[in-house]
């Protein structure tokens, strides 16, 4: 399931690179990249709320031990990157580019 969901990604992204301007793509793609980390903020969330809840094997509560870890991980990761990159995301969101006027 997830090769399928990279290789779709990437023809997505090959299609955007050909057919949008970079301001665009810039903008899909950072936005994307948001929305992904904000679903994965919040099913971890739910995982730990609900972990006593949850009906699993005990090999499997292993395999989602080091998911959470790394989706927790991850999340402060995304977190520190957003707060040092919170300049050009603004600029990103807001200011128009030189790429609009060939429209």
């Amino acid at each position: 399931m997830e090769t399928y969901l990279f290789i779709a990604l990437i023809f997505i992204y090959l299609i955007t690179a050909l057919f949008l301007p970079s301001y665009i793509q810039r903008r899909i793609w950072t936005a994307g990249y948001i929305i992904s980390f904000l679903i994965t903020a919040i099913a971890i969330g739910f995982i730990k709320i609900y972990a006593g809840e949850t009906l699993m094997k005990v090999g499997e509560l292993n395999w989602y031990y080091i998911l959470y870890v790394f989706g927790s991980i991850s999340i402060i990761l995304g977190i520190i990157n957003l707060w040092m990159y919170k300049k050009p995301l603004i600029e990103i969101f807001s200011k128009e580019d030189e790429d609009e006027d060939r429209l």
